[in-house]
């Protein structure tokens, strides 16, 4: 098993005591040896590593964004643009991206949208 399909089994663990304790125990902060967000976004942003990437509305790992649920799916050559880290202390493997996703074609989402770092390529070079 991988390291992020681990990652996710334990956010997902996880994930009934965290959503207990709401959104105001998270962090806005880089994690120690992650890019900033800046240098990110001026890399060209995030790809999926696959299509099981998920899209959320919000710093949580099973608040699936509503156009993004049941049989769809993100197609690897849609983009993520990240403008800040929200990282849950309480979760392992706990850090997310927010930002606006880019269709193939360009265009951008209007609602910021949540990604889990660990299931995308975020590079900065």
């Amino acid at each position: 098993m991988t390291k992020s399909r681990v990652t996710v089994i334990a956010c997902l663990l996880a994930a009934t005591e965290s959503a207990a304790l709401g959104q105001d125990h998270l962090t806005y902060t880089t994690p120690k040896d992650h890019p900033l967000a800046a240098q990110i976004a001026k890399a060209g942003g995030c790809a999926p590593k696959d299509n099981t990437a998920r899209i959320l509305k919000s710093a949580h790992p099973l608040d699936l964004a509503p156009n993004w649920t049941g049989t769809n799916y993100i197609g690897t050559g849609w983009t993520f643009m990240p403008k800040r880290y929200v990282v849950d202390p309480d979760l392992t493997g706990g850090i997310y991206l927010e930002g606006n996703l880019i269709t193939t074609r360009g265009a951008a989402t209007p609602d910021d949208l949540f990604i889990l770092y660990a299931e995308w390529d975020c590079a900065t070079k």
